[in-house]
């Protein structure tokens, strides 16, 4: 393992540093300078963050937000729920962990370029690049922010594609505890209790959240055998604690806690190798953040936070044989961090500033992924408004890392209103992200299945020990190509408009394009002497996606929101059209069986899980004098390339594709006794609809439950 020395990032970064507080910075900063953005509803809303001060209209791309009273409106339990009925966003399933993991696309970006947030600090603990969605309950939640494309320059190195930036509840102005119990399919139970007050005269307040929930899983797969299931059964209990107290008129201390744990077992029968398999996962989060307000236009913001994730996997073969496998995993990251924001000039100049590091830590029984880095990063952005229908972003971020060095990433956009009802907005960002260390250094074999994936860095010395010991049969041409990782760049362009021609309708479109250089693939390289696969992980040269995003909210009468929207997307790997034109021997056939014939450039669908086409319709209605809130969803998303059945490299029409699908779902809720008791009601995919190579798409889903405000004291 090589250190690599940068003297430039180093001095970069230490400039950072006194830039950070010779700057005086800032508070309130953005959240009162106004730009247009795509929100998905309550867009006149100031989103206030008490201990961050990037704001959600300071960012350059292309943004969302689902506020909570949408979520609670849409009946969903869990993120993944929330997050497949948004516009361009795409959830999909794991089929190396078990089927438990649940992962997301945004513009075409898998999982892994996609950072997860919670209250702007990031999660751990991924199987294969997805941060399981399923695991984080939306109790507490007050709303979830959405970026999309390239947003680095603020957010850091694992945001190539994007952010999901879950805000949890920070004010409140009287005490509450609310009490609430959903049960349904697949003997589905899930229980909350919150609870928030005001402390000290107001100078504080706590939040508190629990949850426990708990399902029998689903089986979708025709082929397993009885009793065996796609998505096994799991019980899951989470904690959120949330305080603030005002130590003086100028500083406020800040502390946040979540705990979540979830264990699953579940049995898998092809009626040839039966097995079991169990998984238990714990996850914490811990911040404390000092807020300093020097006048009305500056903030200073200092914070420590601490994530540890932990997970244990058994797997037993149940034909009386005692070849079991174990694998213990844990993930701890440290991170300090300084920001700073003003306003300037009245209100017209918005800066904002912040540096800091982490160091991030792995344990885990399997060969190699043990190991350790730390990353470094400065960053600074300006927000200037020249006129009062034009603002201009201008930024840049500074990450490095010890083992990869460092790069810069600039960031900019302009947001311009020549009518009063027509917005256009352009925005470009640049990306950085290291390889992990799983990537690096991973030696793993599932028993199960038999296949092995070796990490790139020690590529060649592991598969010369698996040659030794007659593990491998065949080792491909491409094998002898793979050489250590190199950092993944990206870079983001966005340009589109907002239209209001009348209160009541909000038109938007957007156009999208990314490019990502050393793509880092998951590559086969050669067969095992038991017929299974032999995996590594290679940098492709460079891919792209493309496409567009429009959307359409209206409000025709009181109450009624109707909302529609449509993604088109084209991801494809440039290499692949070139070899394909130059008749690459490994990209030359596909197969129309029982014939094989030359490709064409036609013959290439695209990257595999994206699919050309997505769309949804939700209608949300709310009858004030009736205590009654109702919703009706629709999704689409078209057919997606699975599988390539004849291992040409490309997906080809003769390939394996999930089929396209539309997805209904609806909600009922009754507000009784002077909003004391909310009745709740909700049918997910009212049509049944399942495909076994959609393993964690449950069939319909039926819950019914009450939510009680058991105490409630008045407001102030």
């Amino acid at each position: 393992m090589t250190l690599h020395k940068n003297r430039n990032g180093k001095a970069l970064v230490t400039t950072g540093f006194l830039l950070l507080f010779l700057l005086p910075v800032a508070a309130q900063t953005m959240e009162d300078t106004t730009l247009h953005k795509v929100t998905v509803r309550s867009e006149n809303t100031k989103y206030i963050k008490t201990d961050n001060v990037i704001a959600l209209r300071q960012i350059a791309m292309p943004t969302a937000v689902i506020d909570g009273k949408t979520i609670a409106m849409m009946g969903s339990r869990r993120l993944d729920e929330v997050m497949r009925e948004q516009t361009g966003l795409a959830v999909v399933s794991d089929l190396g962990a078990g089927n438990r993991s649940v992962g997301l696309q945004m513009q075409g970006f898998s999982s892994e370029y996609i950072m997860v947030l919670i209250d702007g600090q990031p999660l751990a603990g991924r199987n294969s690049g997805n941060l399981d969605l399923s695991r984080i309950s939306i109790s507490n939640i007050d709303r979830i922010e959405i970026i999309k494309g390239a947003s680095s320059s603020l957010y850091g190195s694992d945001a190539l594609g994007g952010v999901v930036n879950i805000i949890t509840r920070q004010f409140s102005d009287h005490a509450q505890v609310r009490v609430g119990s959903q049960y349904g399919t697949y003997r589905t139970w899930n229980n909350t209790l919150e609870g928030e007050s005001p402390l000290f005269k107001n100078k504080g307040a706590v939040f508190f959240s629990g949850n426990f929930y708990r399902t029998d899983g689903f089986n979708v797969n025709p082929y397993l055998e009885k009793g065996s299931q796609t998505a096994p059964p799991y019980s899951s209990p989470s904690l959120w604690l949330r305080g603030r107290y005002q130590l003086t008129p100028q500083k406020t201390l800040h502390i946040s806690a979540r705990y979540s744990g979830r264990s699953s077992e579940m049995t898998r029968d092809y009626g040839v190798m039966p097995f079991l398999d169990v998984l238990h996962e714990t996850d914490f989060n811990g911040m404390v953040a000092l807020s300093n307000r020097l006048n009305n236009n500056t903030r200073i913001i200092g914070r420590y936070y601490l994530t540890r994730y932990t997970s244990k996997q058994h797997i037993k073969l149940l034909n009386g044989s005692h070849n079991t496998q174990t694998d213990e995993f844990q993930e701890y990251v440290h991170r300090v961090e300084w920001q700073a924001a003003r306003d300037v000039w009245d209100n017209r100049l918005g800066l904002i500033g912040g540096a800091g590091g982490e160091y991030m830590a792995l344990n885990s029984r399997t060969s190699g992924a043990s190991g350790h880095m730390y990353n470094y990063y400065v960053y600074a952005q300006a927000n200037y408004k020249p006129l009062a229908n034009l603002e201009m972003i201008a930024g840049g971020r500074y990450d490095g890392n010890n083992l990869y060095g460092g790069k810069a990433n600039p960031s900019v956009g302009v947001n311009y209103s020549p009518l009063r009802w027509l917005t256009l907005r352009a925005a470009l960002g640049m990306g950085y992200k290291s390889p992990d260390y799983k990537q690096l250094y991973q030696v793993f074999t599932n028993i199960t299945r038999g296949y092995t994936v070796v990490g790139a860095n020690v590529f060649s010395e592991s598969v010369k020990e698996l040659q030794a010991v007659g593990i491998v049969q065949q080792l491909w041409p491409i094998a002898a190509t793979v050489k250590p990782l190199e950092a993944e760049t990206s870079v983001s362009y966005n340009t589109g408009f907002t239209i209001k021609p009348a209160s009541c309708i909000d038109v938007n479109l957007n156009l999208f394009y990314n490019r990502i250089n050393n793509l880092i693939n998951y590559q086969q390289v050669g067969i095992k002497t038991n017929g299974a696969e032999l995996y590594t992980y290679v940098n492709v040269a460079n891919a792209y996606t493309k496409g567009l995003e429009t959307g359409v909210t209206l409000r025709p009468a009181k109450g009624l929101t109707i909302t529609a929207g449509y993604q088109l997307l084209y991801a494809k790997d440039p290499g692949v059209i070139d070899s394909i034109k130059n008749g690459h021997t490994r990209y030359a056939t596909v197969r129309s069986s029982p014939n094989i014939r030359a490709s064409t450039i036609a013959d290439y669908f695209g990257l595999p899980n994206r699919s050309r086409h997505m769309a949804n319709v939700q209608v949300f209605y709310e009858i004030q004098p009736w205590g009654l809130n109702c919703s009706v969803r629709a999704n689409y998303r078209g057919k997606y390339g699975f599988l390539d059945t004849d291992n040409n490299g490309f997906i080809d029409p003769y390939d394996v594709f999930v089929n396209g699908y539309v997805l209904l779902n609806a909600s009922l809720q009754k507000r009784l006794l002077h909003d004391k008791v909310t009745l709740q009601f909700s049918i997910d995919n009212i049509a049944n609809y399942t495909d076994y190579l959609m393993p964690a798409q449950p069939g319909r889903i039926i819950m019914a439950g009450l939510i009680w405000k058991c105490f409630e004291q008045d407001k102030k």
